[in-house]
């Protein structure tokens, strides 16, 4: 029996087996699209065939409901979604992911005095590393592991919610390569994820004189191996 090609083995795992949405990732692999309102990405009409096969599945994944999408400066929303769907339970986060992220969770009011706005960077600054972890483990408490569908470097960072299976066959698996950047499934971006949040709540979550990433954050890694 002829194997899948890998992206579309991926489209029909994070799809949970989609067959006419597998179908039509199927089409894209003998002719990958190559415009925009298929491809769902901008400035990519002229990629590789490759990686316009996997931007657009991922464009499907998305369309369909099967990934949760936020632009950069919406970053914040993601996380109230998540609340209000019950896929994260705010009340029941340990300390200190509870801190960290209950202002976003609950969509509280970002307008606070100027002391408690310093006070809340700082137990953020040093504690945000173990807060996404413990983001992680609730989930996985919750029957869910938390993957990033990283596709390109822009504005718009992509999540899905698999099961521990799905997440141990494609995590840190790259599936398309374009310039040098490897577009795949990867752990959580923790990173890029502070940098938009960051910019979605500018003036609330971190002083702006301040750079780089909270201590001990996860980095992207460059160089995940292609899915076989």
């Amino acid at each position: 029996m002829q194997q899948d090609h890998p992206v579309v083995a991926f489209a029909r795992d994070f799809s949970g087996h989609d067959e006419a949405l597998v179908a039509k990732v199927k089409a894209f692999v003998d002719s990958p699209p190559t415009t925009l309102e298929q491809l769902g990405f901008y400035s990519v009409e002229k990629y590789n065939p490759t990686a316009r096969l996997f931007l657009a599945t991922v464009n499907l994944l998305d369309e369909a409901g099967h990934l949760s999408s936020v632009e950069d400066k919406y970053t914040y929303e993601l996380l109230q979604i998540w609340n209000d769907d019950k896929i994260v339970d705010a009340d029941s986060l340990p300390e200190p992911a509870k801190t960290v992220f209950a202002p976003f969770l609950k969509g509280a009011s970002l307008d606070k005095p100027a002391e408690e706005v310093a006070a809340y960077r700082a137990v953020v600054w040093e504690n945000y590393a173990e807060a996404t972890q413990q983001l992680e483990e609730h989930l996985a408490a919750r029957g869910k592991v938390l993957l990033s569908i990283d596709a390109t470097d822009g504005d718009t960072m992509l999540f899905a919610l698999v099961d521990k299976d799905i997440a141990a066959r494609w995590r840190d698996r790259a599936l398309s390569e374009q310039d040098g950047y490897r577009a795949g499934v990867r752990a959580p971006m923790w990173d890029r994820f502070w940098a938009h949040l960051s910019y979605a709540a500018r003036g609330f979550l971190v002083d702006e004189a301040r750079t780089g990433y909270p201590p001990g954050t996860r980095l992207r890694r460059d160089d995940i191996p292609f899915a076989p």
